[in-house]
């Protein structure tokens, strides 16, 4: 499985250092892992899901007022 992102990588390496994971299991990674890295990819993904919310709440409300 590849990294998504480059905090992920630097969790992995500090992880692999403190003997939480193996080195063996981050050089896995670091080789499935193709092309430049975001820095995050939570932040992507909690927009998607506010603006979602978002538009939800704009339907119910506008619904609500109708009848």
């Amino acid at each position: 499985m590849p990294f998504k992102s480059e905090s992920q990588r630097r969790k992995f390496y500090a992880m692999a250092e403190r003997g939480e994971i193996s080195k063996g299991k981050v050089r896995e990674y670091e080789k499935e892992t193709k092309g430049d890295l975001p820095e995050k990819v939570e932040k992507a993904k909690e927009a998607k899901r506010k603006a979602k919310k978002y538009k939800l709440g704009k339907k119910m409300t506008k619904n609500t007022n109708e009848g």
